[in-house]
Protein backbone atom coordinates (compact mmCIF):
# COMPACT_ATOMS: atom_id res chain seq x y z
CA UNK A 1 0.00 0.00 0.00
CA UNK A 2 1.51 3.78 -0.96
CA UNK A 3 1.06 5.42 2.17
CA UNK A 4 2.43 8.63 0.20
CA UNK A 5 0.02 8.24 -2.05
CA UNK A 6 -3.03 8.02 0.44
CA UNK A 7 -1.53 11.20 2.75
CA UNK A 8 -2.18 13.10 -0.77
CA UNK A 9 -5.25 11.83 -1.72
CA UNK A 10 -7.25 11.85 1.32
CA UNK A 11 -5.49 14.29 3.70
CA UNK A 12 -6.70 13.98 7.85
CA UNK A 13 -9.58 12.10 7.95
CA UNK A 14 -11.79 13.66 10.76
CA UNK A 15 -14.13 11.64 13.07
CA UNK A 16 -16.94 12.98 15.22
CA UNK A 17 -17.43 11.32 18.49
CA UNK A 18 -15.59 8.47 20.68
CA UNK A 19 -17.07 5.43 21.01
CA UNK A 20 -16.80 1.86 19.49
CA UNK A 21 -17.44 2.49 16.01
CA UNK A 22 -15.02 5.86 16.19
CA UNK A 23 -12.04 4.28 17.26
CA UNK A 24 -11.62 1.29 15.35
CA UNK A 25 -11.96 3.45 12.02
CA UNK A 26 -9.70 5.30 13.88
CA UNK A 27 -6.82 2.61 14.26
CA UNK A 28 -7.78 1.28 10.62
CA UNK A 29 -6.99 4.22 9.31
CA UNK A 30 -4.12 5.49 11.19
CA UNK A 31 -2.30 2.16 11.12
CA UNK A 32 -1.73 2.87 7.49
CA UNK A 33 -0.60 6.40 8.18
CA UNK A 34 -3.28 8.48 7.18
CA UNK A 35 -3.47 11.24 9.69
CA UNK A 36 -6.68 11.04 11.76
CA UNK A 37 -7.92 12.98 13.89
CA UNK A 38 -11.30 12.73 16.29
CA UNK A 39 -13.56 15.29 17.56
CA UNK A 40 -15.55 14.49 21.55
CA UNK A 41 -17.59 17.16 22.68
CA UNK A 42 -16.61 15.75 26.39
CA UNK A 43 -13.30 15.87 28.32
CA UNK A 44 -12.94 12.07 28.55
CA UNK A 45 -14.16 8.60 26.46
CA UNK A 46 -17.06 6.55 28.01
CA UNK A 47 -18.75 9.58 30.33
CA UNK A 48 -22.15 8.00 28.72
CA UNK A 49 -21.61 5.17 30.82
CA UNK A 50 -21.07 3.94 34.41
CA UNK A 51 -18.68 1.25 34.80
CA UNK A 52 -21.35 -1.25 33.76
CA UNK A 53 -21.38 -4.27 32.65
CA UNK A 54 -22.24 -5.27 28.61
CA UNK A 55 -21.35 -7.86 25.96
CA UNK A 56 -19.94 -8.68 22.78
CA UNK A 57 -22.63 -11.51 21.89
CA UNK A 58 -20.90 -14.45 20.47
CA UNK A 59 -24.30 -16.38 18.80
CA UNK A 60 -24.90 -14.44 15.48
CA UNK A 61 -21.93 -15.91 13.20
CA UNK A 62 -19.81 -18.84 13.07
CA UNK A 63 -16.73 -16.47 14.06
CA UNK A 64 -15.85 -16.36 17.19
CA UNK A 65 -16.20 -12.81 18.67
CA UNK A 66 -12.31 -12.74 19.91
CA UNK A 67 -11.83 -13.32 16.22
CA UNK A 68 -13.84 -10.91 14.92
CA UNK A 69 -11.96 -8.23 17.04
CA UNK A 70 -9.00 -9.29 15.53
CA UNK A 71 -10.40 -8.90 12.11
CA UNK A 72 -11.21 -5.64 13.04
CA UNK A 73 -7.82 -4.74 13.71
CA UNK A 74 -8.84 -4.82 17.61
CA UNK A 75 -6.50 -6.19 20.29
CA UNK A 76 -7.73 -7.33 23.64
CA UNK A 77 -6.11 -4.58 26.17
CA UNK A 78 -9.57 -4.28 27.87
CA UNK A 79 -11.84 -6.91 30.33
CA UNK A 80 -13.58 -9.29 27.87
CA UNK A 81 -14.42 -12.48 29.90
CA UNK A 82 -15.81 -15.13 28.38
CA UNK A 83 -19.47 -16.88 30.07
CA UNK A 84 -20.80 -20.09 28.87
CA UNK A 85 -23.35 -21.10 31.31
CA UNK A 86 -26.27 -18.97 32.09
CA UNK A 87 -29.13 -19.08 34.06
CA UNK A 88 -32.28 -17.84 33.33
CA UNK A 89 -36.22 -17.40 34.51
CA UNK A 90 -39.12 -17.36 32.96
CA UNK A 91 -42.70 -15.64 34.10
CA UNK A 92 -43.21 -18.52 36.69
CA UNK A 93 -39.35 -17.54 38.22
CA UNK A 94 -38.51 -21.65 37.30
CA UNK A 95 -34.83 -22.03 37.00
CA UNK A 96 -33.58 -22.41 33.64
CA UNK A 97 -29.41 -23.49 33.31
CA UNK A 98 -28.45 -23.16 29.61
CA UNK A 99 -24.50 -24.16 28.47
CA UNK A 100 -22.84 -23.46 25.56
CA UNK A 101 -19.84 -25.21 23.79
CA UNK A 102 -18.48 -21.76 22.86
CA UNK A 103 -19.05 -18.62 25.07
CA UNK A 104 -22.18 -17.31 24.65
CA UNK A 105 -20.95 -13.60 25.31
CA UNK A 106 -18.20 -11.61 26.40
CA UNK A 107 -18.47 -9.46 29.01
CA UNK A 108 -16.99 -5.94 28.88
CA UNK A 109 -17.31 -3.13 30.88
CA UNK A 110 -18.27 0.39 29.57
CA UNK A 111 -17.33 3.54 31.11
CA UNK A 112 -14.02 5.66 32.00
CA UNK A 113 -12.38 2.96 34.38
CA UNK A 114 -8.86 1.56 33.01
CA UNK A 115 -9.81 -2.00 32.04
CA UNK A 116 -13.33 -0.41 30.24
CA UNK A 117 -13.71 -1.00 26.46
CA UNK A 118 -13.50 2.60 25.78
CA UNK A 119 -10.28 3.50 27.88
CA UNK A 120 -8.55 0.03 25.82
CA UNK A 121 -9.86 1.24 22.18
CA UNK A 122 -8.57 4.70 23.29
CA UNK A 123 -5.08 3.76 24.46
CA UNK A 124 -4.93 1.98 20.88
CA UNK A 125 -6.05 4.87 18.91
CA UNK A 126 -3.47 6.85 20.64
CA UNK A 127 -0.98 4.86 20.22
CA UNK A 128 -1.20 4.52 16.59
CA UNK A 129 -1.06 8.09 16.55
CA UNK A 130 -4.99 9.36 16.50
CA UNK A 131 -5.28 12.82 17.91
CA UNK A 132 -8.24 13.37 19.99
CA UNK A 133 -9.60 16.89 20.27
CA UNK A 134 -11.73 16.90 23.59
CA UNK A 135 -14.24 19.37 24.58
CA UNK A 136 -14.17 20.12 20.85
CA UNK A 137 -18.21 20.05 19.67
CA UNK A 138 -18.76 20.38 16.07
CA UNK A 139 -22.15 21.36 14.64
CA UNK A 140 -21.23 21.91 11.40
CA UNK A 141 -19.23 19.93 8.60
CA UNK A 142 -16.70 21.21 7.03
CA UNK A 143 -14.31 18.77 6.18
CA UNK A 144 -13.56 16.33 2.98
CA UNK A 145 -14.33 13.34 4.25
CA UNK A 146 -15.64 12.67 7.49
CA UNK A 147 -16.66 9.51 10.09
CA UNK A 148 -19.74 10.70 11.86
CA UNK A 149 -19.97 8.23 15.28
CA UNK A 150 -22.20 10.66 17.88
CA UNK A 151 -24.03 7.58 19.32
CA UNK A 152 -27.84 7.12 19.27
CA UNK A 153 -30.26 10.20 18.44
CA UNK A 154 -33.10 8.44 20.23
CA UNK A 155 -34.42 6.06 22.77
CA UNK A 156 -36.30 2.80 21.13
CA UNK A 157 -35.15 0.80 23.94
CA UNK A 158 -33.92 2.21 27.37
CA UNK A 159 -32.08 0.24 30.12
CA UNK A 160 -32.59 1.09 33.95
CA UNK A 161 -30.26 -0.55 36.48
CA UNK A 162 -27.75 -0.56 39.25
CA UNK A 163 -23.84 -1.03 39.47
CA UNK A 164 -22.85 -2.52 42.96
CA UNK A 165 -20.11 -4.44 44.78
CA UNK A 166 -20.96 -7.85 45.80
CA UNK A 167 -19.33 -11.04 47.01
CA UNK A 168 -21.09 -13.59 44.80
CA UNK A 169 -18.95 -15.52 42.47
CA UNK A 170 -18.78 -14.86 38.70
CA UNK A 171 -22.07 -15.61 37.03
CA UNK A 172 -24.84 -14.64 34.62
CA UNK A 173 -28.88 -14.47 34.90
CA UNK A 174 -31.49 -13.06 33.08
CA UNK A 175 -34.77 -12.61 33.00
CA UNK A 176 -38.05 -12.84 31.10
CA UNK A 177 -40.84 -11.56 31.98
CA UNK A 178 -42.93 -8.73 30.66
CA UNK A 179 -44.19 -7.70 33.89
CA UNK A 180 -40.66 -6.03 34.21
CA UNK A 181 -39.67 -6.47 31.26
CA UNK A 182 -42.23 -5.34 28.92
CA UNK A 183 -41.45 -6.51 25.41
CA UNK A 184 -37.32 -7.07 26.93
CA UNK A 185 -35.42 -8.51 29.23
CA UNK A 186 -33.71 -8.07 32.77
CA UNK A 187 -29.93 -9.41 33.66
CA UNK A 188 -27.71 -10.22 36.33
CA UNK A 189 -23.59 -10.50 35.44
CA UNK A 190 -21.09 -10.50 38.17
CA UNK A 191 -17.42 -10.28 37.97
CA UNK A 192 -14.86 -10.50 39.85
CA UNK A 193 -16.48 -8.32 42.80
CA UNK A 194 -18.41 -6.24 40.51
CA UNK A 195 -22.21 -6.63 39.18
CA UNK A 196 -24.38 -5.17 36.54
CA UNK A 197 -28.17 -5.33 37.28
CA UNK A 198 -30.67 -3.81 34.58
CA UNK A 199 -34.43 -4.10 33.30
CA UNK A 200 -34.58 -3.38 29.53
CA UNK A 201 -37.56 -1.92 28.16
CA UNK A 202 -38.98 -1.76 24.92
CA UNK A 203 -41.80 0.35 25.38
CA UNK A 204 -44.13 1.78 28.46
CA UNK A 205 -40.97 3.86 28.95
CA UNK A 206 -43.24 6.61 31.66
CA UNK A 207 -42.81 3.78 33.88
CA UNK A 208 -39.47 2.68 33.97
CA UNK A 209 -38.88 3.36 37.73
CA UNK A 210 -41.71 0.65 38.58
CA UNK A 211 -40.48 -2.27 36.24
CA UNK A 212 -37.41 -1.52 37.50
CA UNK A 213 -38.59 -1.71 41.12
CA UNK A 214 -40.34 -5.05 40.34
CA UNK A 215 -37.57 -6.42 38.33
CA UNK A 216 -35.15 -5.45 41.27
CA UNK A 217 -37.67 -7.61 43.46
CA UNK A 218 -37.87 -10.65 41.60
CA UNK A 219 -34.25 -11.04 41.09
CA UNK A 220 -33.46 -10.96 44.80
CA UNK A 221 -36.59 -13.81 45.10
CA UNK A 222 -34.31 -15.96 43.01
CA UNK A 223 -30.83 -15.00 43.82
CA UNK A 224 -29.28 -14.76 47.17
CA UNK A 225 -26.88 -12.23 46.74
CA UNK A 226 -25.30 -9.25 49.01
CA UNK A 227 -25.45 -5.58 47.21
CA UNK A 228 -23.00 -3.46 48.21
CA UNK A 229 -23.12 0.17 47.53
CA UNK A 230 -25.54 0.12 44.73
CA UNK A 231 -25.22 3.41 42.46
CA UNK A 232 -28.37 3.91 39.53
CA UNK A 233 -27.50 4.22 35.63
CA UNK A 234 -29.28 4.31 32.67
CA UNK A 235 -29.08 3.86 29.06
CA UNK A 236 -30.87 3.86 25.99
CA UNK A 237 -30.29 2.70 22.56
CA UNK A 238 -31.98 3.68 18.79
CA UNK A 239 -32.37 0.91 15.76
CA UNK A 240 -33.11 2.60 12.31
CA UNK A 241 -32.35 1.43 9.06
CA UNK A 242 -31.96 3.92 6.64
CA UNK A 243 -29.15 5.02 4.42
CA UNK A 244 -25.86 4.54 6.13
CA UNK A 245 -24.05 7.57 4.12
CA UNK A 246 -24.12 10.86 2.15
CA UNK A 247 -21.71 10.00 -0.94
CA UNK A 248 -22.41 13.51 -1.59
CA UNK A 249 -20.55 15.43 1.17
CA UNK A 250 -18.29 12.41 1.90
CA UNK A 251 -19.79 12.10 5.24
CA UNK A 252 -19.81 8.59 6.98
CA UNK A 253 -22.12 7.61 9.79
CA UNK A 254 -21.16 4.88 11.97
CA UNK A 255 -22.29 2.88 15.21
CA UNK A 256 -25.62 3.99 16.73
CA UNK A 257 -25.38 7.29 14.36
CA UNK A 258 -26.64 4.96 11.42
CA UNK A 259 -28.90 3.35 13.61
CA UNK A 260 -26.71 0.20 13.70
CA UNK A 261 -28.36 -1.66 16.47
CA UNK A 262 -29.51 -5.14 17.33
CA UNK A 263 -33.12 -4.81 17.38
CA UNK A 264 -33.75 -8.13 19.40
CA UNK A 265 -31.18 -7.91 22.53
CA UNK A 266 -29.58 -5.16 22.07
CA UNK A 267 -26.11 -6.51 21.70
CA UNK A 268 -24.56 -3.90 18.89
CA UNK A 269 -21.19 -3.59 19.88
CA UNK A 270 -20.60 -6.08 17.20
CA UNK A 271 -22.64 -4.28 13.90
CA UNK A 272 -21.23 -0.70 15.47
CA UNK A 273 -17.83 -1.86 15.44
CA UNK A 274 -17.59 -3.50 12.38
CA UNK A 275 -19.22 -0.22 10.50
CA UNK A 276 -16.44 1.56 11.78
CA UNK A 277 -13.76 -0.66 10.27
CA UNK A 278 -15.88 -0.64 6.97
CA UNK A 279 -15.90 2.86 6.64
CA UNK A 280 -11.94 2.64 7.20
CA UNK A 281 -12.32 -0.01 4.20
CA UNK A 282 -14.40 2.65 2.37
CA UNK A 283 -11.74 5.30 2.55
CA UNK A 284 -8.85 2.91 2.25
CA UNK A 285 -9.72 1.31 -1.11
CA UNK A 286 -12.32 3.44 -2.59
CA UNK A 287 -15.23 0.86 -2.24
CA UNK A 288 -18.64 2.29 -1.01
CA UNK A 289 -19.40 2.13 2.02
CA UNK A 290 -23.04 2.05 1.84
CA UNK A 291 -22.81 -1.12 -0.42
CA UNK A 292 -19.99 -2.70 2.54
CA UNK A 293 -22.62 -2.37 4.71
CA UNK A 294 -25.65 -3.06 2.61
CA UNK A 295 -23.58 -6.51 2.23
CA UNK A 296 -22.12 -7.02 5.50
CA UNK A 297 -24.12 -5.78 8.12
CA UNK A 298 -27.57 -4.86 6.77
CA UNK A 299 -28.63 -8.62 6.53
CA UNK A 300 -27.97 -9.11 10.30
CA UNK A 301 -29.96 -6.30 11.58
CA UNK A 302 -33.00 -6.88 9.44
CA UNK A 303 -32.78 -10.64 10.94
CA UNK A 304 -32.75 -8.96 14.11
CA UNK A 305 -35.61 -7.06 13.44
CA UNK A 306 -37.37 -9.78 12.19
CA UNK A 307 -36.68 -11.85 15.65
CA UNK A 308 -37.97 -8.60 17.71
CA UNK A 309 -41.47 -8.89 15.73
CA UNK A 310 -41.68 -12.59 16.56
CA UNK A 311 -40.05 -12.27 20.06
CA UNK A 312 -42.55 -9.58 20.90
CA UNK A 313 -45.58 -11.95 20.07
CA UNK A 314 -44.38 -14.27 22.28
CA UNK A 315 -45.75 -12.96 25.57
CA UNK A 316 -45.07 -14.37 29.21
CA UNK A 317 -46.53 -17.57 27.82
CA UNK A 318 -44.62 -18.23 24.96
CA UNK A 319 -40.87 -16.79 26.88
CA UNK A 320 -41.88 -19.78 29.11
CA UNK A 321 -42.67 -22.33 25.80
CA UNK A 322 -38.99 -21.30 24.73
CA UNK A 323 -37.13 -21.33 28.25
CA UNK A 324 -38.40 -24.88 28.43
CA UNK A 325 -37.30 -25.75 24.40
CA UNK A 326 -33.99 -24.41 25.04
CA UNK A 327 -33.35 -26.06 28.42
CA UNK A 328 -33.62 -29.81 26.75
CA UNK A 329 -30.54 -29.00 24.39
CA UNK A 330 -27.18 -29.40 25.76
CA UNK A 331 -25.58 -26.63 23.46
CA UNK A 332 -27.81 -24.18 22.24
CA UNK A 333 -25.34 -22.09 20.40
CA UNK A 334 -26.59 -24.04 17.07
CA UNK A 335 -30.21 -22.92 17.61
CA UNK A 336 -29.19 -19.34 18.37
CA UNK A 337 -27.28 -19.17 15.57
CA UNK A 338 -29.76 -20.65 13.29
CA UNK A 339 -32.47 -18.09 14.34
CA UNK A 340 -30.01 -15.46 13.07
CA UNK A 341 -29.53 -16.63 9.56
CA UNK A 342 -30.99 -14.25 7.13
CA UNK A 343 -33.07 -16.96 5.77
CA UNK A 344 -36.23 -16.85 3.27
CA UNK A 345 -38.76 -17.34 6.24
CA UNK A 346 -37.28 -14.39 7.75
CA UNK A 347 -36.83 -11.82 4.98
CA UNK A 348 -40.77 -12.34 4.74
CA UNK A 349 -41.24 -11.99 8.57
CA UNK A 350 -39.04 -8.61 8.15
CA UNK A 351 -41.38 -7.23 5.59
CA UNK A 352 -44.70 -7.37 8.26
CA UNK A 353 -41.99 -5.75 11.06
CA UNK A 354 -40.51 -3.19 9.03
CA UNK A 355 -44.42 -1.66 8.77
CA UNK A 356 -45.16 -2.32 12.25
CA UNK A 357 -42.40 -0.53 13.84
CA UNK A 358 -41.22 3.17 13.69
CA UNK A 359 -38.38 4.84 15.12
CA UNK A 360 -38.88 7.32 18.09
CA UNK A 361 -36.38 9.47 16.71
CA UNK A 362 -38.04 12.70 15.50
CA UNK A 363 -37.52 13.94 12.13
CA UNK A 364 -35.94 17.25 12.89
CA UNK A 365 -34.22 17.18 9.10
CA UNK A 366 -32.71 20.32 7.96
CA UNK A 367 -34.02 21.87 4.58
CA UNK A 368 -31.00 22.90 3.99
CA UNK A 369 -28.84 22.16 0.41
CA UNK A 370 -26.54 20.03 0.24
CA UNK A 371 -26.54 19.46 4.31
CA UNK A 372 -23.66 19.83 6.28
CA UNK A 373 -25.52 19.50 9.70
CA UNK A 374 -24.33 17.04 11.98
CA UNK A 375 -27.54 16.55 14.16
CA UNK A 376 -29.45 15.49 10.92
CA UNK A 377 -29.29 12.29 8.97
CA UNK A 378 -30.41 14.22 5.76
CA UNK A 379 -31.45 11.55 2.67
CA UNK A 380 -34.82 12.57 3.80
CA UNK A 381 -36.77 11.60 0.56
CA UNK A 382 -34.62 8.07 0.63
CA UNK A 383 -34.84 6.76 3.72
CA UNK A 384 -38.23 7.96 5.14
CA UNK A 385 -39.81 4.54 3.56
CA UNK A 386 -37.47 2.46 5.44
CA UNK A 387 -37.41 3.76 9.17
CA UNK A 388 -38.19 0.80 10.96
CA UNK A 389 -36.89 0.31 14.50
CA UNK A 390 -37.68 -1.88 17.78
CA UNK A 391 -39.96 0.23 19.35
Amino acid sequence: MDVTNLRSKHGIIHIIGAGPASFVAAINLAKTGIETVIHEQKSEVGFRFNSDFQGIENWSTDMDALEFLTSIGISINFLCEPYSVGHYYGPNSKKHELTTSRPLFYLIKRGTDFDSLDQGLKKQAIDYGVKIEWNDKIEKISYPITIVGTGPRAADVIAKGIIFKTSNPDACFGFLDNRIAPKGYAYLLVNKGQATFATVLYEDFENTQSYFQRALDKMRSVVPIDVIEPKEFGGYGNFVLNNISRDNSNVLLVGEAAGFQDALWGFGLRYAMLSGYLAAKSILTGASYTQLCTEEIRPLMETSLANRWLFAHLGNFGYGRILNYLTGHKDIIGLLRKQHEPTRFKRVVFQLAKKWYHTRLIDKQCMHQNCDCIWCMHCKESSRSEEVTAA
